[in-house]
């Protein structure tokens, strides 16, 4: 017999114990199936259903009738997130030295971090030895999928929890083993290909008689999900039980409440059914003996692990230090207190507005659920609000805080690492926390710093970008106005402005030069795309493309042009911006299979959001520098950087979409989710087309993006006179903007952090009009700037990736030789300033033909780098004041100072009157002469303290 007698004799225990229980569940089921109960009926526990209601996230009574709802009916979203859990799920070939001793379930629940039953891996031995498979599933023509097979690693992460309980151990009893994946498949795939799904401590994500979900290899076949009306009987202990319609073979399967599409359960035995004498009887009667067919059995229900009791599991193992960093990057799920499962579990939950308030008599469960949703105790005010925080650099406080957030903080919903897998101390200490709370975020954020375990603690608001200024001319838009301040979708008439503005330019001719590509891709002159490069005179060249300046140079060099874009192809360039759309111009042309979106998690697609300054397409513009193909349009032209003689493109960009607008940035999370993804992945180029005030998380992010060796182009800022976040970070490449004429755009930030200068002003990019034609429009920004750069940087990688690897020990000389590369590249024309642009103007020809630096001249970026320490009250200040400075500036805004005032806290206006010497008032006031110079003073000395 395949299962352990063992397992089925407890789970058979707690099923005969709750037997009273079951059977009634087991009639209300029946009852329900007839329409004679609502679901909400057959509850026996009124705090259960409550939990069950509240996970709804929305008013009671739309909440109850979602509950109730036909269950024939499900929304197509919760199928969406038990699909994307099923990726996580892998077959398990159980294996000793003596070869293959079964198979098993598991799900990975962090990055390369499986979890499975003890009873499947009950030591690190016959871990080691195993294997696991994913994607082994048939597809929709009944074929296999391409299969990736993963060893495991048990030496790197390995807790696990007896099947059977035992007095000397309270931890055992649980039946799980997590275990760590090797970064490697045997088909030389990385494990951060195969998507994880996180585990949730949240009570509340099933009720008796609801559904459940089960996805399983059993017996080690192709992947199933067990969709049938399955339902849960009830709670014993740390268990659930359910309905039986699993097959044998499938311990470490995932359960799924169908209500919520969150796990609730790891299944780890069914329940067979006994005669008087203990024996297990089969489904004829008779009683099962050894050699018959698991099948057989009669069996009379389920049982997993609840998923809330592993996790308090995890968080109490002694584990070996080099471990932690796993632990950790499991626990990054939303927890609840689990103290007490009573009421206060409750107290995060969002309250019901007034008029959906329902007043309720004690007769019933139902309304006993209800009154303790609406109790007093709760703040129906209370939101969720986000924080990051510093904690201070002593281990044994550090540890406390982990073990003790909750009883300090009683609001906190959560508390994660932001690094989860960071060896470098000052991204350990770095947290992020979930907060309930009516409370201004300042003042939330003095009492978590006023806590002996926390350095700093700062409040995660959205950031208003540098791309919310009017253009001061008729003649061209900025990226931010392009749309809002379009004065006619005939771009004829706005390429005749673009004409007359440029008469006399360094790139092409208006009097001889008819050939309107030429003028419309400027750009690509600019940077390097001529056949005779390296001379002022670019009017006697040849516009050409990158692959045809690849095969000449990789030609003379005597190397393998097919191998160069092949490596081209296969490098991952990842653009940090609001999403893509299908565009004519650069549909098809992003890589849509590791697309991500990190606001709501669905795919990376623009949702267009219309209004003042939403601004929808920036993700696209920016993109079109790097892969813009053809267009049905009478007036198309610049083609992409990375396109060949056809206009294919060379490259795909994966879209991250971190923003739904290019003037705000939501929470600074969302971005450094992204960076961290793209660390985890192995990212070669990231670009990132806005930019905000510095924080220390977007800090730390860019120096962990540094030292893994991603090269990261940062626009450098527009309009204001610092350079913006993350394009002062020392580990990134900052990107000013140029025009046609090789002189400095006048909207570009600069300053010395400033590595290099590329086209952004009047550059030809895809838009669309106010009837929603797609067109070509000219537009300005250090967003233009970068893609170039970037687009560069694909070229220089593709074409040095061997000798890269060959010469570099450590992952940062990859970006540090870039650098060097780039800047000893450039085109300097006359009188250029070097201390304010960068070291010149890009040239993508001379860069490709640059040896590399050795690795003893290379410099780290954070070499004697020390950051500043900031009061809160100036954080706070600097916030309010980037706030100000931005909507003093935007269209259509009127901001009133007062406003702003009353929204700070005392020692926030206290912090602002003692470093500029004047009243809080005379600073915000937008009329008053001391205004400007007062912003600009804090804001200068905060942004600066992030340079090197």
């Amino acid at each position: 017999m395949s299962f352990q007698l063992n397992i089925l004799d407890e789970a058979y225990e707690r099923f005969t114990d709750a037997t009273r229980k079951i059977e009634t569940i087991k009639k209300g089921i029946q009852e329900n199936r007839n329409g004679e109960k609502s679901l909400t009926e057959l509850q026996s526990d009124p705090h259960a259903l409550a939990r069950r209601v509240a996970a709804e996230h929305t008013s009671i009574p739309d909440a109850l009738e979602r509950i109730n709802g036909v269950p024939n009916f499900q929304d197509i979203h919760i199928l969406n997130k038990i699909f994307k859990i099923a990726e996580s799920v892998g077959r398990i070939t159980i294996k000793t030295r003596y070869g293959n001793t079964g198979y098993g379930t598991g799900f990975l629940i962090a990055p390369g971090i499986l979890i499975t039953n003890n009873h499947v891996f009950q030591d690190q031995d016959t871990a080691k030895n195993s294997t696991v498979q994913f994607f082994y599933e048939m597809d929709g023509d009944k074929t296999s999928k391409r299969t990736l097979s993963f060893n495991f690693e048990p030496e790197k992460f390995f807790i696990t929890s007896s099947f059977k309980t035992t007095p000397e151990n309270p931890l055992n009893g649980l039946d799980f083993t997590i275990v760590a994946v090797s970064e490697r498949s045997d088909e030389g795939k990385s494990i951060s290909e195969v998507p994880f799904t996180s585990l949730n401590e949240n009570l509340g994500k099933i009720i008796d008689g609801e559904s459940c979900v089960i996805i399983q290899h059993p017996k080690g076949d192709y992947k199933k999900i067990v969709m049938k009306d399955i339902r849960m009987l009830t709670l014993k202990d740390d268990f659930l039980i359910y309905e039986s319609d699993t097959l044998p073979g499938s311990s470490g399967a995932v359960v799924i409440g169908l209500g919520t599409g969150e796990i609730v359960a790891l299944h780890h035995s069914s329940v067979p059914r006994k005669n008087a004498q203990g024996q297990i009887l089969r489904k004829d009667g008779g009683v099962y003996s050894s050699g018959d067919p698991d099948e057989s059995i009669d069996w009379m229900g389920n049982e997993g692990v609840r998923i809330s009791s592993i996790i308090k599991c995890i968080r109490k193992f002694k584990l070996p230090q080099h471990m932690e960093a796993f632990r950790e990057s499991v626990l990054r799920s939303s927890f609840t207190r689990q103290e007490k499962e009573t009421e206060s579990d409750l107290e995060e939950k969002k309250q019901p507005n007034p008029e959906n308030t329902m007043k309720n008599s004690e007769n019933n469960i139902v309304n006993q659920s209800v009154n303790i949703l609406q109790s007093p105790s709760v703040d129906s005010d209370a939101a969720l609000q986000y924080f990051e925080i510093e904690l201070v650099n002593i281990q044994t406080m550090q540890d406390d805080w982990v073990d003790n957030y909750q009883k300090l903080i009683p609001e906190i919903v959560s508390n994660e690492p932001v690094f989860p897998f960071s060896t470098s101390a000052s991204q350990k200490s770095i947290y992020y926390v979930t907060v309930r709370s009516s409370e201004n975020p300042w003042e939330i954020s003095a009492k978590l710093e006023a806590l002996p375990q926390i350095k700093n603690a700062t409040p995660d608001l959205p950031m208003e970008t540098d791309m919310q200024f009017p253009s001061s001319s008729n003649i061209h838009v900025t990226e931010s106005d392009i749309l809002e301040t379009m004065k006619t979708s005939n771009v004829v008439e706005r390429e005749d402005d673009f004409k007359t503005k440029w008469n006399s330019s360094h790139y092409f001719d208006i009097k001889t030069d008819t050939k309107e590509e030429r003028q419309r891709g400027w750009n690509r002159i600019a940077v390097g795309l001529t056949t005779n490069n390296g001379t002022v005179d670019f009017l006697n060249d040849t516009e050409t493309d990158a692959e045809t300046i690849l095969e000449k140079i990789i030609k003379a060099e005597k190397g393998n042009l097919e191998e160069v874009k092949k490596r081209l192809k296969n490098l991952k360039l990842i653009q940090l911006d609001t999403g893509y759309t299908d565009h004519s111009k650069v549909k098809g042309r992003f890589n849509y299979e590791n697309d991500e979106d990190f606001i709501d998690g669905s795919d990376a697609r623009d949702e267009m959001i219309k209004g003042l300054l939403k601004h929808p397409g920036h993700g696209t513009r920016t993109a079109s520098i790097i892969c813009g193909g053809k267009m049905n349009y009478k007036s198309d032209g610049n083609y992409g950087i990375l396109t060949d003689k056809n206009k294919e493109q060379l490259i795909e960009v994966i879209p991250y979409r971190i923003a739904e607008s290019v003037v705000l940035i939501g929470r600074g999370k969302n971005l450094v989710d992204a960076v961290n993804q793209a660390v985890n992945t192995g990212a070669d180029i990231l670009f990132m087309c806005m930019g905000s005030y510095p924080r220390l998380m977007i800090a730390e992010t860019a120096k962990s993006a540094y030292e893994n060796g991603i090269i990261w182009c940062c626009a450098a800022g527009n309009e204001v006179e610092t350079i913006v976040a993350p394009a002062l970070y020392p580990g990134t490449i900052a990107v000013a903007a140029i025009n046609p004429n090789q002189k400095p755009w006048r909207g570009s930030s600069y300053g010395k952090a400033v590595d290099i200068a590329a086209p952004g002003e009047d550059v030809y990019v895809p838009s669309m009009d106010k009837e929603k034609n797609e067109i070509m429009a000219y537009g300005s920004g250090t967003s233009y700037a970068t893609p170039h750069v970037a687009a560069a940087a694909a070229l220089w990688k593709a074409k040095n990736f061997d000798e890269i690897y060959r010469k570099y020990q450590f992952p940062w000389q990859i970006v540090e030789a870039f650098r060097t590369c780039l800047k000893n590249s450039v085109f300097k024309p006359d009188s250029w300033d070097t201390d304010n642009y960068g070291a010149g103007i890009l040239d993508i020809s001379n860069l490709l033909r640059q040896k590399l630096p050795e690795a003893k001249d290379l410099q780290h970026a954070y070499t004697n780098f020390r950051q500043t320490e900031w009061d809160l009250g100036i954080r706070e200040g600097v916030h309010f004041l980037w706030k100000t400075l931005i909507r003093k500036v935007t269209p259509g805004k009127q901001f009133e100072s007062e406003m702003s005032e009353m929204m700070m806290t005392e020692r926030g206006r206290i912090a602002v009157s003692a470093i500029t010497g004047n009243t809080v008032s005379s600073v915000f006031e937008s009329d008053s002469g001391n205004s400007a110079h007062d912003s600009e003073k804090i804001l200068k000395m905060y942004f600066d303290s992030y340079k090197n």
